[in-house]
């Protein structure tokens, strides 16, 4: 976490410019009612669950090879011919209308760039001078018209991206499928001459360098949930084609050179796993990673296809997904789905199912009122209560973002984003009011893991052997664990949990997943469209855990949640083959939104030449065993505990996170603490 120096006028400014704009943020807008009031109040509370959107809905992977391609222009004559030729309605109007006006910004924002760039040309040594006149040059000539070269494609890349963060949160706005859409260019530029490999890698690695100067400014408390500065600029390699083909080229290996070039926090690369992507592909992924980048997190197409076909989407355009900021899914240009809408706390409905809606020590009902755990005789009637409690908070959460998408319609529409999703220009419609072609909105599950240990060690203990009731159980809880210690340690080192290759616990885990997708896949959004899930959790798991009481797990009251789909930390002891087996028994085909699973390997432990080919005869056998995916650290966790107490020795040193990579020093020390407890394994 970078602390923010404010002298005592700067913070009465900083208070001041707050109040005044206050009421004119879409959360005032869309909640400051009587009515809404109290779920304002929860946004910043966030006990049952993290609403993101209420900063912006971003999250995007829109079409930027629409822009390489043809140029904005291309979209100015569309939006024109519209205006000209046909009968409106005043809304419709109002769209291509503000399309235009849209793509004469961006157009004099490029054209103001070269000017700078010609005036700085000026006061230059002659080979910077050129470097500058060039970049001119194209700055005149794209996003507006078409890209001719490779440069000139990175280029009008990286002026909609700008546009983009301007127009919207900056968070999980992603180029995509880079090495598909910029493959052409580099082609024929190299069979011309006009570039070489050495130089395209040079111009990747400065993209990457561009990237990491997005830095969000999150107050402290929301860097208790989005710790580390997370961005999530996604570049996706590799994959297929929407007729199945692979699509792994050169410049996929390329992007990974360049990235290996400067390793910094961003962009986030993801790589396309599937059965005949080539092995040194697959290689060179590994090699990254074996450096200690934790990147690229790896996708197992097979099943993540399946999933966005099972979503909804067309077999081509589910082939066609790009990776959205952490883990999150969108088929490329094509997609509307708020892929980061909230987050919502599983664990704290296990506690509401056994306190009747209420957080233990607490009068306040924040649940569905169910019957009180004296009244419940077996685990199918506790299971039921369970049920009810994420069915009454997701429907809560559904009620509060469709309050906030209708007030972002109304009052921030985004029509950049809209000329570059299919379908909005053809219905002459924005994406907040539903013009994409596939319209979700997608929440993600935290805890998971825990939920799951919870419900088996629950059952085992009150319904299995019967060596407490429910209630004697709950009291136990609500004291969280004071005089029980040694149970909590059984809890903890004896009864069997996740990540151990235990089908039983296993299955629990599935259970907890079911009944949350059914409860979220229910719901239509504001929009028309569905509602999607996933599990994830940035650093939620850490905000939310604060507020969630102990588990039956043995986990105590206020300590972290488990991290999406991975085990909790230090629960997973059989080794890395019992943990992929537990990460592949469960079935991820509802899930639309993907989840993150992290691996933590000792960095001393696969180097060299053998380490490289055990990890990737990891990757490859995880995939074929229809893993969904994988994200893997390879750390030094001595130097992990050198650089806690002595950050300013460890100013580069990047770990994942979550979906997402940041520097450990940006961290806040109960992060750090997490990722130095999480179980490191040997190959």
């Amino acid at each position: 976490m970078i602390p923010l120096h404010l002298s005592r006028s700067e913070r009465k400014k900083l208070l001041s410019l707050g109040l005044r704009h206050l009421f004119r943020s879409v959360g005032a807008k869309a909640l400051l009612h009587p009515r809404w009031f109290r779920y304002f109040l929860d946004i910043f509370r966030a006990k049952k669950y993290f609403i993101t959107e209420e900063a912006g809905i971003s999250h995007l992977v829109p079409d930027y090879e629409l822009v390489i391609k043809k140029g904005l222009r291309h979209i100015d004559r569309q939006a024109r011919q519209k205006l000209a030729g046909q009968r409106l309605s005043s809304d419709q109007e109002a769209f291509y209308q503000g399309l235009r006006l849209v793509i004469r910004g961006i157009r004099r924002m490029a054209l103001n760039l070269a000017a700078e760039a010609e005036r700085l040309a000026a006061e230059e040594i002659p080979e910077r001078s050129r470097e500058l006149l060039e970049a001119a040059a194209i700055c005149r000539r794209v996003p507006y018209k078409p890209a001719r070269s490779f440069r000139e494609g990175l280029q009008s890349a990286w002026l909609i991206h700008v546009a983009l963060n301007m127009e919207d949160f900056e968070q999980g706005i992603s180029f995509g499928r880079l090495d598909r859409f910029l493959y052409d260019l580099y082609k024929e530029d190299l069979k011309k001459g006009r570039l070489n490999r050495e130089q395209a890698r040079e111009l990747l690695a400065c993209f990457c360098l561009k990237c990491g100067e997005t830095i969000p400014l999150y107050s402290e408390r929301i860097n208790r949930y989005i710790g580390g500065h997370a961005v999530g600029q996604g570049i996706t390699l590799g994959g297929v084609d929407s007729a199945g083909d692979d699509t792994t080229n050169e410049l996929s290996h390329l992007v990974l050179e360049a990235y290996q070039q400067v390793m910094t926090r961003e962009p986030a690369l993801h790589a396309r796993i599937h059965s005949r992507t080539p092995s040194l592909f697959v290689e060179a992924c590994a090699r990254l990673i074996q450096k200690g980048a934790g990147k690229p997190a790896l996708f197992g197409d097979e099943q993540v296809i399946t999933a966005l076909e099972r979503a909804g989407f067309a077999r081509e355009h589910a082939r066609d997904y790009a990776v959205i900021g952490c883990v999150e899914m969108g088929s490329q240009g094509r997609t509307y789905n708020s892929s980061d809408a909230a987050l919502f706390n599983l664990p704290i409905c296990l506690e509401f199912a056994l306190n009747r809606g209420r957080r233990f020590n607490s009068r306040i009902r924040l649940g569905a009122k169910t019957a009180p755990p004296g009244s419940l005789n077996s685990f199918e009637e506790f299971l039921k209560v369970f049920r009810e409690q994420v069915e009454h908070g997701t429907a809560e959460m559904v009620r509060v973002l469709t309050r906030l998408e209708q007030t972002y319609r109304i009052y921030r529409p985004t029509p950049l984003n809209s000329m570059l999703t299919e379908g909005c220009l053809e219905k002459g419609c924005d994406v907040t009011w539903g013009g994409a072609l596939y319209d979700y909105t997608s929440v993600q599950g935290v805890g998971l893991a825990d939920a799951g240990e919870a419900l088996y060690a629950l059952n085992r203990l009150v319904f299995e052997e019967k060596r407490f009731t429910l209630p004697q159980l709950v009291r136990i809880l609500k004291g969280n664990f004071q005089g029980h210690e040694a149970l909590q340690a059984e809890l903890v080192n004896r009864i069997p949990r996740y990540g151990n290759d235990h089908p039983a616990v296993d299955q629990m885990v599935q259970i907890v997943a079911d009944i949350y997708s059914e409860a979220v896949t229910r719901h239509t959004n504001s929009r028309g469209g569905r509602y999607i899930c996933g599990f994830y959790s940035m650093t939620c798991h850490h905000g939310l855990g604060r507020m969630t009481g102990a588990l039956p797990n043995g986990r105590p009251a206020g300590f972290r949640l488990s991290n999406g789909l991975s085990p909790v930390d230090g629960a997973d002891r059989l080794g890395p083959t019992a943990l992929l087996n537990s990460a592949c028994r469960i079935d991820t085909v509802n899930w639309g939104n993907c989840c993150a699973f992290n691996l933590k390997f000792e960095k001393p432990l696969i180097q060299g030449e053998r380490g490289l080919h055990t990890l990737s005869s990891l990757i490859r056998a995880y995939f074929e065993q229809g893993g969904t995916q994988l994200q893997i650290n390879v750390l030094d966790t001595a130097e992990l505990r050198k650089a806690k107490k002595n950050p300013s020795a460890y100013t580069g040193l990047l770990v994942r996170v979550s979906g997402y990579c940041a520097y450990f020093n940006d961290l806040s020390p109960e992060v750090q603490d997490e990722i130095i407890e999480r179980t490191a394994h040997s190959l």
